[in-house]
């Protein structure tokens, strides 16, 4: 508990949520008088950047939801940030990588609750797809989806993708032309 309380107040909802949702409802009663009211301190929070605007953009895109448990590391966030921000001046990718289970989506769903962030550099929305290990049909529904969400306004309807070749060239054509930023 000294561990918690000696870091930020999200820490300690997160550990009563953990507390709450894995069956430890009591411990989770006797703490429940003590849960801070969230508050950003000194650095302004990711927390901070969640207007209505965000919640449209990220629930439109698919972008997953913060989970229940949930613990800050705004250092690795704010590394994500940064590297979000240098693509307005220099096209390319972004890579977040590392072991299954580490938090690569959390900590890069977390990076895009930023109001500034997605109006500066995301005037289009956000589209989140999740891969994973796929075989090649699975793949193919995924590339279709996408092709869709981003073809939504398009005038004329166009037919899915019937092989993932044509998927990656119908994607590729879309982000040249379409969403070129």
């Amino acid at each position: 508990i000294n561990i918690i309380l000696a870091k930020d107040n999200n820490s300690y909802r997160s550990f009563y949520n953990a507390l709450l949702h894995e069956g430890y409802r009591d411990l989770a009663a006797l703490l429940q008088d003590g849960i801070p009211v969230i508050s950003s301190g000194n650095r302004k929070s990711s927390v901070d950047g969640m207007t209505s605007y965000v919640k449209t953009v990220l629930c439109e895109g698919g972008v997953p939801q913060r989970p229940v448990v949930f613990v800050t590391r705004p250092k690795l966030v704010d590394a994500i940030k940064q590297k979000l921000h240098c693509l307005g001046s220099d096209p390319g990718w972004v890579v977040v990588y590392g072991m299954a289970g580490c938090g690569k989506t959390v900590l890069t769903a977390e990076a895009l609750r930023d109001h500034q962030l997605l109006e500066a550099y995301f005037p289009g929305g956000v589209q989140w797809i999740s891969v994973g290990k796929q075989d090649k049909a699975g793949l193919l529904i995924k590339l279709q989806n996408l092709c869709s969400r981003l073809e939504h306004d398009s005038a004329l309807p166009q037919r899915p993708p019937l092989n993932i070749e044509e998927a990656k060239d119908r994607l590729r054509l879309l982000m040249l032309r379409k969403y070129s930023r």
